[in-house]
């Protein structure tokens, strides 16, 4: 046991060994950028080269970078450096000198062209995309069951809105089972009918992690669900293929799971603002209508008033006028009665026989008026006041 080592003189010895081989130290490798960020404070570059099969973390400090192209995530470039192991970890570092960029990576190629084709397809419109309900009664959240995202998205949920339930679709969210588990996870949901929303969640991680949601089985999966789906993966800066078809786009698992409920507090917050503005309001209204409503019965007083003496003296010259027709028709009526009863006592035969007044009738009771109604030797009758006078008609003689 005589090659027993300290675990910080071991990588001391293999970075010693990098230093010596000349070809380490001034080296060029050509792959992919990923996962690329940057430091506010200094200014230095940390992210990843890749191919398909490995990839290196590098370190590219602020006073290097004047020389190179600008990058991003995606682009294939081609860089030189040196490489050493980062011995607070134990990493294999390469230390970047300068950066050439040749285009998009493989694979960056790959997920833009799906990319353009489901684009194209109307995967992306928004005019296709479901409204979420406002008050959802149960929502799936696709997503691992020991994850910090699922804990982030049950905690927020359970502070927002404690009437939802929530069912948790355990499912894979790196690796190669990834895809078919979510899409699976999907297909289950919209199967069991019973939700409102599905939640498709992971936490942050490399863009390798996140790859199987650049696929296009997933992307499918989310555009043929009947329930609108939220995505919250990985970080703000993360956009993945699956954030683009589903119907909204979380920042983080946090963000998706405030998206997805209303917020109770706020809500009875807005309630009792509403409450209260409406209340000052109907008040204000009301001091401010006092004085109109006042002027409004005092009118309405007089109105009436004026209206009901109009009234009632329209009704006494009706009662004048109706006792005045009344008299005048009663007083016609007697008149008439008194001038038949004169035309009665004048045609009153025994009355007018005992002031030596007849009458004369011929046998057919017809009155004689004048020489014409009777012949010669035609039967006559004399009504006198105490009977009747039979005679014959022996000669007519016109005065």
């Amino acid at each position: 046991m005589n090659n027993v080592f300290e675990v910080s003189s071991l990588l001391e010895s293999i970075n010693n060994i990098f230093k010596n081989t000349l070809f380490l130290k001034d080296l060029w490798i050509r792959g992919e950028i990923t996962d690329l960020r940057q430091v506010a404070s200094s200014g230095h570059k940390y992210f990843q080269i890749k191919d398909d099969k490995s990839l290196i973390r590098c370190v590219y400090f602020r006073f290097l970078q004047n020389s190179s192209d600008v990058f991003e995530d995606g682009d294939f470039v081609l860089i030189n450096g040196e490489v050493e192991i980062y011995q607070p970890r134990g990493d294999l570092t390469l230390k970047v000198k300068s950066v050439k960029k040749e285009g998009l990576g493989d694979i960056s190629k790959e997920i833009q062209v799906l990319r353009k084709r489901l684009e194209s397809e109307g995967l992306f419109e928004e005019s296709r995309k479901r409204s979420i309900p406002n008050f959802p009664k149960s929502i799936s959240v696709v997503t691992s069951p020991n994850s910090s995202a699922w804990e982030d998205i049950k905690k927020t949920i359970t502070d927002r809105y404690k009437l939802v339930s929530l069912n948790l679709l355990p499912t894979l969210m790196q690796g190669d089972n990834c895809a078919d588990d979510v899409v699976n996870a999907i297909k289950y949901s919209n199967e069991l009918g019973i939700d409102d929303i599905i939640i498709l969640s992971r936490g942050g991680g490399s863009e390798q992690d996140l790859m199987p949601f650049n696929l296009e089985k997933i992307s499918r999966a989310i555009f043929s669900s009947t329930i609108p789906v939220i995505t919250g993966i990985g970080h703000e800066d993360d956009i993945t293929t699956a954030d683009l078809v589903a119907d909204i786009r979380g920042l983080t698992p946090t963000s998706a799971a405030q998206i997805a409920v209303p917020d109770m507090m706020s809500i009875k917050d807005y309630i009792s603002r509403l409450n209260t503005n409406l209340s000052r309001i109907l008040d204000l209204y009301i001091n401010n209508k006092t004085p109109d409503l006042k002027n409004y019965k005092s009118e309405i007083t007089n109105n009436y008033e004026n209206k009901l003496t109009h009234l009632f003296q329209k009704i006494d010259i009706f009662e004048t006028d109706l006792i005045s027709k009344y008299n005048n028709n009663i007083a016609s009526k007697i008149s008439k009665l008194e001038l038949i009863k004169n035309s009665i006592e004048i045609y009153n035969i025994k009355k007018m026989a005992t002031k030596g007044f007849s009458l004369i009738e011929n046998k057919d009771n017809k009155i004689i008026k004048s020489m014409s109604d009777v012949q010669i030797q035609e039967e006559i009758k004399i009504l006198i006041s105490d009977g009747i006078i039979h005679s014959t008609v022996h000669k007519k003689e016109k005065n």
